[in-house]
């Protein structure tokens, strides 16, 4: 049995604190364990990880330059170097603890876990290395290689996770609403004595969330009753701030040795005594994985996405755990408490093209002023751009609260960014045939960044096998149109000098930019989730693009134009569909 690394390869250089090692212990596909360690770092431990399948997957903290990474399975050895270096990025993302004048900082959480703040420090620390290295290989994913964020750190090149004390009481805090945290936090940090404020985005957690339910109280049955218990609670990002609360950060992992133990902790929260924020599924791991993707996805709003009909920036942050985690089979749901469950249901089998798949009732989770009471479930599933070439089927079943089940069979409903009539082109992407290339600057592609010798064959072959890797780690993905935006973005790229720093410009149903556009974004309006998009291959931006759809979701009044030029620079605005000539 021989041990073999398929990500990253020996030698590769990375940028990150924290890369994802993903490999294989040849000729088995048992469960065992491999153990691994960087024994380049003076106090590095070896930490030893599960292998399921004959598969693993690990993390290893690295430091700045080489690092010797070690890997043992039983009596086998594989030893590789990793370089990582530092980018060289202008702006970046800054950890914040926020502290009440008047508390001590401890967020809330069982007796034996510790709640204090240097255990605050440390899990919001790591969790900003893991939505880094998840933000990088989702990148890789659509042929972007691995960008990502650039976090703070200290002079040993470490995250930083700063501590600030606001000028708000704990009760004054306990009485605002989400949106008048946000806005009084915003104000704080802006005026604070922080350095570089203008070129970092606040990535914060309030210690003071605190729920609380009365006693003789029924548990909460729907996310607006778990709410309404909970104090100093919002989950909010957009311009330079995400802001979230640190009611499950108990259930986070406070050092790399603690992660698999943490995603796969199948504890049931208290609901008597603890915030259950995780999708309706109770657990421990969905608390953490829930809170963690949730983070992303506010962060991911101060980087100018929308919401979007798949993906992290949809519900899908609630699966980021199976990025971390090894899935026993990538069509069906590996989580233990849904094991015996699975088996029961799935006795009359399923068909070739069919993936049935358990998941928990799920709530709105993007607009806090709104209460609902019913769910809306996630289905994991592709939107058009990865459509699967076979005839495929998808299958969920969803759990209540009180035990019943719903089953429901989905096939092929995306409606987003349907091309008709599609054709290859030179550049390896997919035009479509009513808007020819010689009349037109505006295109649709694909995420097939594929080179021109590469058979039509082989690149449906490449389009399924990303399919299937969504599908293995459910919704954790960048929509194609968030991936292309951060692929731009000034947050992911050394800026380079330019002439002209105007955005683009948009008027009635055209949109203009000297700098050339990558990006053309349609958004409803008021929810904001992209319902249409355009982008550009590399060395073909247009300097100008005209509205030339009228996929409108029904009803729509108004919609937004967000676009992006190939410097990053955005600009968006809201329209009348009365006031604008869609042709």
């Amino acid at each position: 049995m021989v041990i073999k690394l398929s990500n990253p390869q020996d030698g590769q250089s990375v940028a990150l604190h924290l890369p994802l090692f993903i490999g294989d212990i040849g000729c088995t596909s048992s469960d065992g364990s491999i153990t691994v360690s960087n024994t380049s770092l003076s106090n590095s431990r070896p930490i030893v990880w599960p292998v399921i399948n004959g598969t693993f997957k690990v993390l290893v903290k690295l430091k700045v330059g080489e690092n010797v990474i070690q890997f043992i399975h039983e009596a086998q050895v594989l030893v590789v170097t990793v370089i990582r270096n530092l980018p060289e990025l202008d702006y970046f993302v800054r950890p914040v603890y926020i502290i009440c004048c008047d508390h001590d900082g401890t967020f809330q959480g069982p007796d034996d876990e510790d709640c204090s703040v240097q255990s605050a420090l440390d899990r919001i620390k790591l969790a900003s290395m893991l939505l880094q290295t998840f933000t990088a290989e989702k990148m890789k994913d659509h042929g972007f290689g691995h960008k990502t964020f650039l976090l703070e750190t200290d002079q040993d090149n470490e995250p930083l996770c700063h501590i600030f004390r606001s000028q708000l009481t704990l009760e004054r805090a306990h009485s605002m609403s989400g949106p008048e945290l946000w806005t009084h936090f915003a104000n704080e940090l802006m005026t604070s004595s922080f350095p570089n404020k203008n070129n970092c985005k606040w990535f914060s957690f309030m210690s003071f969330t605190r729920y609380h339910l009365p006693e003789n109280t029924e548990s909460p049955r729907s996310h607006s009753d778990v709410l309404k218990y909970t104090k100093g609670h919002t989950a909010l990002g957009g311009g330079g701030l995400a802001l979230f609360g640190t009611g499950n950060l108990h259930t986070w992992a406070k050092d790399v040795e603690e992660i698999y133990s943490r995603f796969t902790d199948n504890r049931k929260i208290d609901r008597a005594k603890f915030m259950d924020d995780s999708a309706y599924r109770e657990y421990y791991w969905a608390n953490y994985a829930t809170g963690l993707g949730a983070a992303l996805h506010e962060l991911g709003h101060t980087f100018d996405l929308a919401h979007t009909p798949k993906g992290i920036m949809a519900r899908g942050f609630d699966d980021i755990n199976r990025f971390f985690t090894v899935q026993r089979n990538s069509f069906k749901q590996e989580n233990k408490q849904f094991s015996d469950v699975c088996e029961e249901r799935n006795s009359n089998g399923l068909s070739q093209n069919e993936a049935h798949i358990f998941i928990g009732n799920l709530n709105s989770y993007f607009n806090p002023g709104e209460k609902l009471d019913t769910a809306k479930p996630l289905v994991v599933n592709l939107e058009s751009k990865f459509k699967p070439i076979v005839p495929f089927r998808l299958k969920y079943s969803m759990q209540n609260y009180n035990g019943t089940w719903e089953d429901q069979i989905i096939t092929d409903q995306i409606k987003s960014e349907v091309v008709n009539d599609m054709h290859p082109v030179n550049n390896g992407g997919i035009l479509d045939s009513e808007c020819p290339k010689d009349k037109c600057s505006s295109y649709s592609v694909t995420s097939l960044h594929m080179s021109n010798t590469h058979s039509r064959k082989t690149c449906l072959q490449q389009g399924l096998l990303f399919q299937q890797k969504l599908l293995a780690d459910g919704g954790a993905h960048w929509y194609r149109s968030s991936a292309v935006l951060l692929f731009h973005h000034r947050w992911f790229n050394k800026q380079k000098p330019v002439n002209q720093r105007k955005g683009p410009e948009i008027r009635g149903n055209s949109v203009t930019s000297s700098n050339g556009l990558c990006l053309i974004e349609l958004r409803s309006d008021p929810k904001g989730e992209v319902f249409q998009f355009w982008e550009y291959e590399h060395n073909n931006y247009p300097r100008s693009f005209y509205l030339r759809t009228g996929n409108i979701p029904e009803g729509a009044t108004h919609i937004t134009i967000f676009a992006e030029d190939k410097h990053g620079l955005t600009s968006e605005k809201k329209l009348s569909i009365q006031n604008v000539s869609i042709i």
